[in-house]
This record gives structure tokens, sequence and C-alpha cells, in this order.
């Protein structure tokens, strides 16, 4: 993380309490993030007036489940609302806002934001030069679908970054979805959504070599499936209790020379991005040791000589 970049609301001080959320809501977008946000808010309480989408039975659909009225409008949608929340792909953000603002679709006194992680601001200002104040809220989870989305928001991080006039609005709306709204600077937003994609996107990748390593020792395909799914959650929650520096296991905290000279050799006969994806990510676990201080300067060197990287720690 970088110093600086990203800062959890501090809800230690009762005094300054979560501004309570008064607003309406209309989604654009009928996909998974904005059924389950609207499904979670009409839960809440919260009055989702509509949700739009390209298709009258998607939005029908979702209708179901959020409460709005179901439109294929756009722009009607977002005149419903004191709050607009646009979740479209993110190739469709631009085009989507540039249309209902040209549809009249915003005004003075509504906040307009996205839930994009890699976006900005940017895609927002026809909203803004309408008279709305914008924002972007990214919820940093994975969702396999809209059920799943409804389970895991809440506990969930969602990275906001806000013009003034909206900040305060995204983060009550963030409480009352059960969520930890963190404030991301508007020019640290990429290196935010990097992080987001190499907890996740690069956990499957990841998770999918081993699998094929799993199979490689005689393992059924089904078998290393088995193996995969509690070896994952076991690691999650001790990455959630313990952080990342005292849930390192293996190995190379424990300074197994042996074992992980034995792993190299294993590594021989398989293609060559997978011993160097075994070497980069031995060398940030070293890396990690040596600063939790789990084993030695003279360890974490011999260690570093092995995987080849740089000896002078």
């Amino acid at each position: 993380m970088v110093s600086g970049t990203l800062h959890r609301m501090d809800t230690s001080d009762s005094t300054s309490a979560t501004p309570a959320f008064d607003r309406t809501v209309a989604i654009i977008g009928a996909g998974r993030v904005g059924s389950a946000i609207g499904s979670l808010l009409r839960q809440a309480g919260v009055n989702v007036t509509a949700v739009s989408a390209r298709h009258e039975a998607t939005a029908l659909a979702a209708a179901l489940s959020t409460g709005g009225e179901p439109l294929t409008d756009n722009a009607a949608a977002a005149r419903t609302a004191t709050l607009v929340l646009v979740a479209v792909p993110d190739e469709a953000i631009a085009d989507v806002v540039r249309q209902i603002a040209l549809d009249d679709g915003f005004s003075t006194g509504q906040v307009v934001a996205h839930v994009s992680g890699a976006l900005g601001l940017d895609v927002l200002r026809p909203a803004a030069d309408a008279g709305a104040a914008i924002g972007c809220l990214h919820p940093a989870q994975s969702f396999a679908n809209a059920q799943h989305a409804m389970r895991e928001i809440p506990g969930s991080v969602f990275g906001i970054t806000a013009e003034e006039g909206a900040c305060a609005t995204l983060e009550a709306l963030v409480a009352v979805l059960g969520g930890v709204p963190v404030r991301v600077k508007a020019g640290n937003r990429p290196l935010y959504h990097v992080a987001s994609v190499m907890a996740s996107n690069y956990l499957v990748a990841l998770a999918d070599m081993a699998a094929e390593l799993f199979e490689r020792a005689g393992l059924s395909p089904e078998e290393a499936r088995a193996a995969l799914g509690p070896l994952v959650r076991g690691t999650a929650t001790n990455i959630r209790v313990a952080g990342t520096r005292g849930a390192l296991t293996g190995p190379i905290v424990r300074g197994d020379i042996d074992t992980v000279r034995a792993h190299l050799a294993a590594l021989e006969c398989v293609p060559a991005e997978m011993r160097q994806t075994y070497r980069l990510l031995g060398l940030r676990a070293n890396a990690i040791a040596l600063d939790a201080g789990r084993i030695d300067a003279a360890s974490a060197t011999e260690m570093a000589r092995l995987l080849g990287g740089d000896t002078s720690l």
C-alpha cells in the first residue's frame, strides 16, 4: 500500500457518526453489481426509484429484487432519483453518461457515481457539467453472480474517489450496504485497481497454475479442484486474521533451503513461465519473511541466491 493513497474512514469517534442516507436511488445497468446493490438498498429501506437496462426483460428481472421501476430509457431512470449509480460495463460508461446528459437526465443537486475500479471521474464530466456532484465507488470484491454479490458486499471495502458534494453521500451509501468506505485519491486510482486485480484476477491465474501442478503430480482435475478450495479459503482466513506477514507459511518462511531446492528441481519439467512465477513469488515471500523478522539476514540471502534474485538484502 502506498502511504497516503488509501485512507480508511475512522469510525472510532462516536461523535462523527455516518451521515444519514436520505436520497432516492436510480440504478443504470441491471448486471450483477447493479442488481445486488439495488437489492441490498431495498432491504435497508432505501427507495430505489428505477433500474434501467438495454433489454426490457433484464430490467423487469432486476425490478423484482430492487423494487425500482423497470425502464429501458437511461435518462428517464436518472430523472427519478437524487443519486444515480451507473453500473454498466466499463467500456460503456462514457457513452451512457454522455447520452443521459444529452437527454437531460442529470440536474443540479444530484449525485452521479459509477462503480468501476479502473475508471476515474473524467467519464462523469457530462454529469458535472449538468450540475451534478460526481464520484466513483468500487467494491473491492469478485462477484460470480448477483446472489453472490449480495452475500459478499457487506464487509467489503469500497474505494471512493469523489468531488466535493458527493463524498459524504457515497460514504453514507456504503455504510447502508454494510461496506467499508475508503478514500482513494484520483491520481492513485489506477494503482488501487492494480491491487484489486492482483488480489482477485491474478489469484485465479495462480490457482489455475497450482491446479495444473496438482494434475502433473497425478491428481485428477476434480481432485485438484477439491484440494484448491480449502487451501485457498484457509489462506484467505489467515490473511484476514493475521495480515499477510503473519499468514505466510511454508518452506521459505522456515528458511528451508533443501525443500526449495527440491521444488526447483521438480519444476524443471514444467513450462518456463511456471518456474519463473515460482521464483518471483518465492523472492517476495523471502522479503516478507525477512521484513517480519521470521528469518535472519543470512538465511534470506542464501534463499535469494537460490531463487536467482538480489542478494544485497
